[in-house]
């Protein structure tokens, strides 16, 4: 489809008569566009409007509204969006150049003030993009340069300021509505209802290239099989999250086809350890030797991953990482390290320590539900009483800030910086460091790792930190989160991204013509 979408964009002539125009001609024919527009269906949408708020910065970026300074090609590649070039100076200075043309949606220039205040508002307010930024000082040098000083050597700012928590927004907008927020996207707000819908229409003031379709209409699904059923209807163009369940129902679909390119992410369970039969290694160790990930693969993503039993190792560069540790499964060591810790099997089948049984209660949200179920069944035959508990991922987010939780899924990126993504999740003070992760061979691992400047030292220690994390076991390494999106055959120029929720809406969408 891609190939066949560049060579049209070859030989096409592409006219678009501004925000209201009716028409746009193309070498397959008159596109009439005036009531054209485009329905992306998700599992969630963002229940805020601003940028710093928990998910949502992600949500604005992959419909179109909000830009970072850089952006990641489908290769991985890292290039120039909102701003114009980034060179390095020295090992600890970089100078980005912006755009003189770009804008907000209000009008007011992206100038280096503007960035910078957006900036350190994300990192006082928005603990996910604290890991990207908290290395790096911004100094104004003129209205439309930056020069960035960092903490160590040879840091890739712009792969750090290309991340979806570092979005460019007015820092003196509130936030707080569609007509008081204010971005830079080719496509602006005009209508948002939290947790149902989002709106939006062509920013006519864009600095890059003009898209075609005028109107995009998000919409939270949150039942998967609805999902399925309005992707096969053709009632939604581009749906995400589609459940590997659902994947047979596509083989002979003429409405849509699925995109599932490989992302760079882990499914991972996260322990809390301030739980007393989480705080022993023992116990968390035996955990991960009981799974069967080939299994897990099977039932929970219908084949569509790959075994892993390291985080990392869901990033190419790392990927021969995927089998440390933890090579096959284990039921009888990881039953070995329970009767160490000292949890008997009782007649029942459960262990038992001092009278109280081993227990464990997962968090799953969104997908992940037969993939919870199948986890404590593999648990099960291990003796621990395991219990599912599947919900909004909101329950998750409530029951960390209250401690009252065992274990839950999530699925981070592991695509980028390594010092920068192993602090994030590994540092005590990481923002995804939700278990209370505290190791001093890690910490002096990390320390090592933010000196060494060299490529080939800072592989070796980041293979060193992912499989000492791996052994303490504060999370549970299991697959890559199949991305599975289903888009319509009458679409075109949609980009398959291995940071695919980052990169739904681009300019050179467009429908058939009729």
């Amino acid at each position: 489809m891609k190939k066949v979408f560049l060579a049209m964009l070859l030989g096409a002539v592409i006219t678009v008569m501004g925000c209201d125009g009716k028409e746009a001609t193309t070498s397959s024919g008159t596109i009439n566009t005036k009531n054209q527009q485009l329905v992306v269906a998700g599992q969630e949408i963002a229940a805020s409007l601003d940028p710093v708020k928990p998910l949502t910065s992600s949500y604005l970026r992959n419909i179109g509204a909000a830009e970072a300074l850089f952006q990641v090609d489908a290769k991985g590649a890292v290039a120039p969006s909102l701003a114009e070039s980034a060179t390095e100076i020295d090992p600890t200075t970089w100078q980005i150049k912006l755009r003189p043309k770009a804008r907000f949606w209000n009008g007011k220039a992206v100038d280096a003030d503007a960035v910078i205040a957006s900036l350190e508002r994300s990192r006082a307010l928005d603990l996910q993009a604290k890991p990207f930024l908290d290395d790096l000082t911004f100094t104004k040098s003129d209205d439309y340069t930056i020069r960035v000083k960092t903490k160590r050597s040879h840091l890739q700012v712009p792969l750090n300021l290309s991340y979806y928590q570092t979005v460019i927004h007015n820092a003196e907008a509130k936030h707080d509505a569609a007509d008081t927020m204010d971005l830079t996207g080719m496509y602006k707000v005009v209508e948002f209802i939290p947790k149902q819908k989002m709106t939006l229409e062509i920013n006519g003031n864009y600095w890059g290239k003009a898209p075609v379709i005028p109107k995009i209409v998000f919409e939270e699904i949150s039942d998967e099989q609805t999902r399925v059923l309005s992707a096969l209807s053709g009632r939604s163009h581009v749906t995400l999250n589609i459940p590997a369940t659902g994947l047979a129902r596509f083989e002979d679909s003429k409405a849509a086809r699925l995109s599932a390119t490989p992302a760079a992410n882990t499914q991972t369970i996260y322990l809390n350890l301030s739980k007393p039969q989480l705080n022993d290694v023992k116990v968390r160790q035996a955990l991960s030797w009981a799974l069967d990930r080939n299994e897990l693969v099977v039932l929970a993503a219908e084949g569509q991953s790959i075994p892993v039993t390291t985080w990392l190792s869901s990033n190419p560069a790392y990927a021969e990482a995927k089998n440390a540790v933890y090579a096959k499964s284990d039921p009888e060591k990881a039953a070995q390290l329970l009767d160490e810790a000292g949890w008997k099997k009782g007649s029942d089948g459960i262990r038992y320590k001092d009278g109280n049984p081993l227990t464990l209660r997962l968090m799953t949200w969104g997908g992940d539900k037969a993939l919870g179920e199948a986890l404590q069944n593999q648990w099960t035959k291990i003796g621990v009483k395991a219990a599912v508990q599947h919900g909004d991922y909101s329950l998750i987010q409530t029951a960390r800030k209250s401690g009252d939780w065992d274990a839950s899924i999530e699925a981070w990126n592991t695509f980028g910086d390594e010092l920068t993504l192993l602090t994030g999740q590994y540092a005590p003070e990481g923002s995804a460091n939700f278990g209370g992760y505290n190791d001093e061979e890690t910490k002096k691992l990390l320390s090592q790792l933010a000196e060494a400047s060299n490529p080939a030292a800072r592989h070796e220690l980041a293979i060193k930190i992912n499989e000492r994390v791996a052994q303490q076991a504060p999370v549970i390494s299991l697959f890559p989160r199949p991305q599975i999106t289903a888009v319509s055959k009458t679409l075109h120029g949609f980009e398959d991204h291995f940071r695919q929720f980052e990169n739904v809406v681009n300019a050179s969408l467009s429908f058939d013509p009729k």
